[in-house]
């Protein structure tokens, strides 16, 4: 996985502290530039423009009228601090480093600002505490609309963790090997999960990958299970708890089913 440029999305919630964290390590390891990415959302932006619309403020029961521009200070404020997490992270380390804001729809803006960039990596959700455990908006329209390889991040998570592996011998699978050991720390443990319908097919490509990985000096466990709908690997992969989940949208499995298992887990994933 040869990666030259990263974006990351900031909007100050912990899942996009824990994307810049991910994407600066990233960045670090694989002497890449790191482009922040900060939208004004324009929906916020014509509300604040309708007559009718008011806002009621923290520690305030009454609602008052909204000011567009107290809004625009308001905005131009978070995106600062938008800036100013990414100087934080990045620190003292020597990153070729960029910050972008934009004005949009948010998830469309977001995809559209990542377009040169080899990598996109964002939170699962963002503010809202209506996607709390589901992806937000952004995430699911760069998960089904943008460009691979998309990282998905989650508090709590570092890329340099655990990994668990999908991996059923397919092109998309073997990407998705690729981008697992370029992840992985050296002399870590990389979990597989082998799918095929076959035990003796499961089997024969634990060995084969066994052999493979052992010839590069990486240890690996091994877990089988036969390819089902998402909420059945959805629930292995919860009971496994390895962190990081690696996988293609280009494997054996439906398309549909590798998008609905990556919206469903609460888990960090790489889709490559």
């Amino acid at each position: 996985m040869i990666i030259r440029r990263i974006a990351v999305a900031i909007d100050g919630s912990p899942h996009s502290l824990a994307s810049i964290e991910a994407a600066r390590d990233l960045a670090l390891s694989m002497e890449a530039e790191l482009r922040g990415i900060f939208v004004e959302d324009d929906n916020l932006f014509r509300l604040a423009a309708l007559p009718c619309s008011s806002e009621i403020r923290p520690y305030s029961s009454e609602a008052r009228p909204m000011e567009p521009s107290e809004l625009e200070q308001a905005v131009r404020r978070q995106a600062r601090e938008a800036e100013e997490a990414l100087i934080r992270a990045i620190g003292q380390r020597v990153i070729r480093h960029s910050f972008t804001t934009c004005r949009g729809m948010v998830p469309e803006a977001v995809v559209a600002a990542s377009t040169e960039s080899d990598l996109l990596v964002l939170g699962r959700s963002g503010r809202s505490p209506t996607c709390r455990r589901r992806l937000g908006s952004t995430a699911e329209k760069a998960l089904r609309e943008g460009k691979r390889p998309l990282l998905l991040m989650r508090h709590g998570f570092r890329t340099a963790g655990p990994l668990l592996l999908l991996y059923d011998g397919s092109e998309g699978s073997r990407r998705a090997l690729e981008a697992a050991l370029a992840l992985s720390a050296e002399g870590g443990l990389l979990n597989v999960l082998v799918l095929a319908g076959d035990p003796g097919e499961s089997l024969h490509m634990e060995e084969a990958l066994q052999a493979e990985l052992s010839a590069r000096g990486v240890e690996a466990e091994f877990h089988h299970l036969r390819p089902g709908d998402a909420k059945t690997l959805a629930q292995f992969i919860r009971m496994a708890d390895s962190g990081l989940l690696v996988l293609s949208d280009e494997m054996h499995l439906e398309k549909e089913v590798v998008l609905e298992l990556v919206s469903e887990l609460d888990y960090p994933a790489l889709l490559v």
